[in-house]
């Protein structure tokens, strides 16, 4: 079934690759990543570590629309703990201009995480992860723009306790007034059990920004 999910992914990019556009960049990428790292909200120390990632990009663009796909490979081994991970990852993004006024977006992506250790049931820790989202930003009048998202992630579990799926919703406003750059923006996640949507009480995570900016070059 994992492979199978992945494998669809990469289907839905083919139309994409197959168009007469540029050339595609290509990006490899290795990180590792070693000792304590520290929380950069409490300044407490994680547990010291060893982490290292593999990232493969490619990226084609031709107006009005750009695509991405990503594949991304990590491992993270603890010296002084359980809780040893793998996980591969493929994400696919798509962003298009319909007109000078619309901006609309889309992600899809799965991410198979596998632990080292059973958790304290007995039971598999693996995960899958399966998300999508789309996007969309309107341009009301020149240097006004309202944007807004919707999108979902589910968390596969072996114990079907540990399942969740999250909801995620997401609206902004910016507007320039000569120099200044006002900007609201509003993310919401709704994080529930897998199972219909308002069947059980969800945990809810809110965000809201508002920014004022002034750039005397503008």
């Amino acid at each position: 079934m994992k492979k199978g999910v992945f494998l669809s992914l990469l289907v839905v990019c083919l139309p994409g690759w197959s168009l007469d556009w540029e050339l595609p960049v290509a990006t490899l990428r290795y990180e590792i990543a070693e000792g304590e790292s520290e929380d950069p909200d409490d300044e407490t120390l994680q547990p010291a570590s060893v982490r290292n990632t593999v990232t493969f990009q490619v990226r084609e663009s031709a107006d009005p629309a750009t695509l991405w796909l990503t594949l991304r490979g990590s491992t993270k081994d603890y010296f002084l703990q359980s809780g040893d991970y793998t996980y591969l990852q493929a994400e696919h993004e798509g962003g298009f201009h319909l007109g000078e006024a619309w901006k609309l977006g889309y992600a899809v992506g799965v991410k198979d995480m596998s632990y080292a250790q059973p958790g304290a049931d007995g039971l598999s820790n693996d995960t899958l992860y399966v998300n999508g989202s789309g996007t969309a930003a309107f341009t009301v009048v020149r240097g006004t723009t309202l944007e807004a998202g919707i999108g979902g992630r589910f968390a596969l579990v072996e114990d079907p306790v540990s399942s969740v799926q999250t909801l995620r919703l997401s609206a902004g406003l910016s507007s320039h007034l000569g120099g200044w750059l006002l900007a609201a923006r509003y993310h919401g996640d709704f994080r529930s059990p897998l199972g219909p949507l308002g069947a059980t009480a969800a945990a809810a995570y809110a965000t809201g920004s508002v920014s004022l900016q002034w750039d005397p070059n503008d």
